[in-house]
């Protein structure tokens, strides 16, 4: 059976700006969750960092391609990049909290823990999200 398949412009395919913005994700997430380590006095050498990084990295790839979060749908307008980084985070910080609780993660967290990654992370991922959507657009 020969059929044709149609691919809506979703921007599927990855160039260097894609790229770019998932490294800037990456080093958020990452200087996010060590400042808290840092001021909670437990940062440790390398591996104990990717250890406590590792379940939300896990978690933002994840759910970033279940929500299209590296299309070009997730950067065409503000309201759409508010939307689909907001839930894909929120969606992420509750997956990686879930790992981090896991046996396979050293760690666990303390009920607040929670709206304290999921506010920073929401706020952090949002904003630069927002700015680098405004400049491109200007």
């Amino acid at each position: 059976m020969d059929t044709a398949v149609r691919v809506d412009d979703q921007g599927v395919t990855v160039d260097r700006e894609t790229i770019a913005i998932a490294v800037v994700d990456v080093i958020l997430l990452t200087g996010l969750i060590m400042f808290g380590q840092s001021h909670h006095g437990s940062l440790g050498g390398p591996l104990a960092t990717l250890e406590r990084v590792a379940p939300f990295l896990i978690g933002w790839f994840a759910m970033a391609l279940l929500a299209g979060l590296y299309t070009r749908v997730a950067t065409r307008s503000l309201v759409e990049t508010i939307r689909i980084t907001a839930l894909t985070w929120i969606a992420a910080a509750n997956v990686g909290l879930a790992l981090r609780s896991s046996p396979y993660f050293e760690g666990g967290f303390h009920w607040t823990f929670s709206f304290v990654i999921t506010g920073f992370g929401l706020l952090a991922l949002v904003s630069w999200r927002l700015g680098y959507v405004a400049m491109r657009r200007s």
